[in-house]
């Protein structure tokens, strides 16, 4: 049996920057962030995550604590409550 390719879903920040795995991000709750998986729709992640459209996991920074945070696709075209800091260097993350 084939292994199914999946489609890499593109999102984009609200200043048009395209969500990439390993981005610095400050989150609508105030919180630094890190993307640190990105769900395409329709695939085993996304009924895992139960997000058929899709999603972004970030991993959030609440004092020192990581909570995972799932955002799925904004109703227009760009996220509106999540702010793109930086690119990262970062090339693990607890998915890997």
């Amino acid at each position: 049996m084939t292994k199914e390719l999946q489609k890499v879903p593109r999102f984009l920040y609200w200043s048009h920057e395209e969500v990439c795995i390993g981005d610095i991000v400050k989150t609508g709750t105030g919180k630094d962030g890190v993307v640190v998986m990105l769900i395409a729709a329709d695939s085993g992640d996304a009924e895992a995550y139960q997000c058929p459209d899709g999603g972004v996991m970030i991993e959030e920074d609440w004092d020192g604590t990581p909570s995972l945070l799932l955002m799925t696709p904004p109703d227009g075209e760009y996220w509106e409550d999540l702010d793109f800091v930086q690119r990262s260097s970062r090339k693990s993350t607890q998915f890997d």
